[in-house]
């Protein structure tokens, strides 16, 4: 569900974009151009969602949690595809 809703507001702002609004990423100005998909009586019910204080507070805690610095580097969850032995010995070596 949350792809869905993305997706739909990755719309609305490339449509305002699109036809050359200015501040294009706010929600005040995409806010009119709703995807047909969505219905009309939902779509005010998910702007005023995204735009509550909890909304953004955990938006930002979370860009913040994935954006983090640790040992040098931006932190993932992923090892890639190193193997595990190699990665725990990498790590080791860090400590």
């Amino acid at each position: 569900m949350r792809d869905f809703w993305y997706e739909a507001q990755k719309k609305a702002k490339k449509t305002a974009r699109d036809r050359g609004f200015q501040g294009w990423n706010d929600v005040a100005v995409w806010r009119d151009f709703k995807p047909i998909y969505i219905p009309e009586d939902i779509w005010p019910h998910y702007l005023e969602h995204v735009t509550s204080e909890r909304f953004t507070r955990r938006s930002h805690s979370g860009a913040d949690n994935w954006n983090r610095s640790i040992h040098g580097g931006v932190t993932t969850h992923t090892g890639g595809s190193v193997p595990f032995a190699a990665h725990a010995k990498w790590m080791v070596r860090l400590i």
